[in-house]
């Protein structure tokens, strides 16, 4: 994970990073549930719940904002979109794998390390206020640990 710009004094991202904390947690509890060959259904359907608001978060409010000031391209909104989209369908057919972790985790570091940086440098405190108003939106399930 990034600390090294300060984007995490913006409510939104740490928001987005509190999130994808635990978004890795239970998806490594997913998998290794899966792996054992017993898929373990509250743990996923905390996963899904999660994932679906924090996508919402990003799908509207930090991917088109970045996007509309030259941020991110066609491209990598495409790509990132994608991958949210994969992630979903993996985890609903009950494929969620290691493997499927490992790209989670790959597409997190992007976030963490390229995105919020870069809003952290272009954002000015009305985007920053637009932002937060679109996270206020979304109706986020708890962050409780795995076990909680």
């Amino acid at each position: 994970m990034c600390d090294h710009c300060g984007c995490r004094e913006f409510t939104p991202v740490a928001e987005l990073t509190a999130e994808h904390d635990v978004i890795l947690d239970l998806a490594w509890a997913l998998a290794e549930s899966i792996r054992s060959g017993v898929e373990d259904q509250p743990v996923k359907q905390r996963l899904l719940a999660l994932l679906d608001a924090h996508v919402a978060k990003e799908e509207t409010g930090l991917y088109p904002m970045l996007y509309d000031l030259g941020e991110l391209s066609d491209v990598a909104l495409r790509t990132l979109e994608a991958e949210h989209d994969d992630i979903h369908m993996t985890i609903s057919e009950g494929r969620f794998g290691r493997r499927e972790y490992y790209e989670l985790s790959a597409h997190i570091e992007v976030e963490d390390a390229e995105l919020f940086s870069s809003g952290r440098f272009v954002f000015d405190q009305d985007d920053w206020d637009a932002l937060q108003a679109i996270h206020d939106r979304v109706d986020t399930p708890s962050l409780d640990p795995v076990g909680g």
